[in-house]
């Protein structure tokens, strides 16, 4: 019987490796036995072979494998989630922490917790802006330096350092900073327009370190005051959203120089530094970067938006080094050489828009009448284009957000060494 039993189990450990129509045939024969277990049968595929017919068997009898689990969420964006390295950092015997980040190197006293908590979010999301919004900008090769301090008195005795002898210049800027070899002086002007003016010389340190050939004056400082305009989220307090039309102190400046008659020809402005204005006329330095924020718009949408691809074209040949040799193909060796050691002496607007500043200046004095027309403080507001037909890209929707920002008078510099 035991004789028996074993060559039973012994076909039932067979039958579980031949196909399901051979195996009906002896179940009877298995029916009220209970096999003790067996060595794992292969499981069926559909390529196992009857061996008596030397047919393929479609049965599969192995189980189906379970889809893998999604993967987990990312953490959430925090603050600390930009700051690479912290290390302490003393000014004058004052307090202060030098805080990295991927693309900057902060110095700061400022022991104002939104300000140190959020300016490394905050400059890391205008470093994203600089680098796309004009097309595909490169990357700086090492982190930029930007000097953040608490009071003016800091700032002027740093101001000194850096500057020696030129210092005097520099100490005549009644709010804000400056810009000088790649490296920003900056200090503590109220919430809002400290991290505007953080967002605007931030645009002067990363062409001064990055770009291979300098943009001239007037549209080096309107891409920067370009780059200033932005909200806070309040659904998302980490980073800040960018909106180039997102600024009110411009937009206040230039349509009180339109309504007092003061608005600048296109001829005097690509020949004037703010430099030169802040010396003679507060108000019309002002009036100055207003309309130069006004130009980098109009070059951008304006008539439109026929010139937005030239300026792209600049900007990128600004970057890559293809400026100076695109002017020296067009106009010969010697322009290119006061180019690149004075920034002017070249008409770019004729080089890359085909139109010299008198050409372009009825089209441009026609688009700042439409932006400073009534009704149009509300898209300034939401960040959004008052040109009845605006270029491709628009801003999103308004978000959430706190109270109007600060527009208080804001004067600037910014110096470069000759390249």
């Amino acid at each position: 019987m035991a004789r028996i039993m074993a060559r039973i189990i012994s076909r039932l450990c067979f039958i579980q490796r031949l196909p399901a129509a051979s195996m009906l045939a002896v179940s009877l024969l298995a029916a009220g036995l209970t096999a003790p277990a067996c060595s794992p049968a292969p499981s069926q595929t559909s390529d196992t072979t009857n061996r008596s017919t030397g047919l393929a068997s479609s049965t599969n009898t192995s189980k189906a494998a379970k889809p893998a689990p999604p993967p987990p969420p990312p953490p959430p964006l925090t603050p600390e989630s930009f700051v690479v390295d912290k290390q302490a950092w003393t000014l004058d015997a004052a307090p202060g922490q030098i805080i990295s980040t991927l693309n900057f190197k902060l110095y700061t006293t400022s022991d104002k917790s939104f300000i140190v908590d959020n300016i490394p979010a905050f400059l890391e999301t205008a470093f994203s802006h600089y680098s796309t919004s004009l097309g595909p900008l490169p990357r700086p090769t090492d982190p930029m330096e930007i000097y953040l301090l608490a009071t003016r008195g800091q700032w002027e005795r740093q101001t000194q350092r850096f500057m020696g002898d030129s210092a005097g210049t520099y100490l005549q800027i009644q709010k804000g900073g400056f810009t000088y070899d790649g490296r920003a002086l900056l200090y503590d002007i109220g919430m809002r327009d400290t991290f505007a003016i953080t967002a605007h010389e931030g645009w002067h340190v990363y062409t001064q370190s990055t770009f291979k050939n300098s943009l001239p004056v007037y549209l080096e400082e309107g891409l920067a005051t370009y780059m200033e305009g932005f909200r806070w989220d309040t659904q998302n307090v980490v980073t800040p959203t960018f909106f180039p039309w997102a600024n009110f102190e411009r937009f206040g400046a230039l349509r009180s120089a339109s309504r007092n008659q003061r608005l600048m020809p296109l001829s005097k402005i690509t020949v004037s530094t703010p430099q030169q204005l802040i010396g003679n006329d507060s108000d019309l330095a002002l009036a100055y970067y207003a309309q130069v924020w006004a130009l980098i718009h109009f070059l951008n949408e304006g008539e439109g938006g026929i010139h937005a691809v030239n300026l792209r074209r600049l900007v990128s040949d600004a970057a890559s080094g293809r400026l100076v040799p695109t002017i020296r193909k067009a106009l010969g060796d010697r322009a290119a050489s006061i180019y690149a050691y004075r920034r002017r002496g070249v008409d770019l607007l004729k080089l890359y828009f085909d139109k010299t500043p008198d050409e372009l200046d009825a089209a441009y004095q026609a688009f700042i009448l439409v932006v400073v027309q009534t009704g149009t403080r509300q898209d300034i507001w939401r960040g959004r284009s008052p040109i009845v037909t605006p270029a491709p890209a628009t801003a999103p929707p308004m978000t959430k957000s706190g109270q109007g920002p600060d527009t208080a008078a804001r004067e600037v510099v910014q110096a470069s060494p000759a390249r």
